[in-house]
């Protein structure tokens, strides 16, 4: 769970929350006004998110190079399908609940 602050507690005591951030690994939400305005993490954890988000693009470039062939009418009408099957069974399994309730 992440830590939070204000801005003007962040701004008094940065080097504190630098520091606590990149030894703890805990991130800490800077707020403005009770609202999250920024977050601070360590240099781990940017790595980690920018290692996912690469990793995320790459399966998403495979799936594009493994469908070139299918013309993009017929990729939208397939992901169209599968995105409606999952909502369908979404629908079920919320149904199912509120019914033993």
């Amino acid at each position: 769970m992440a830590r939070r602050m204000s801005s003007r507690e962040a701004r008094a005591n940065f080097s504190d929350l630098l520091g606590s951030v990149f030894y703890t690994n805990e991130p800490v939400i800077v707020e403005r006004k009770g609202k999250p305005f920024a977050v601070v993490i360590s240099p781990e954890q940017y790595r980690v998110m920018q290692e996912e988000l690469q990793r995320a693009w790459r399966s998403v470039d495979e799936v594009r190079d493994e469908h070139k062939a299918i013309p993009s009418e017929q990729v939208l009408e397939n992901v169209t399908a599968e995105v409606e099957a999952v909502r369908e069974e979404m629908h079920g399994k919320r149904r199912g609940a509120e019914s033993r309730r």
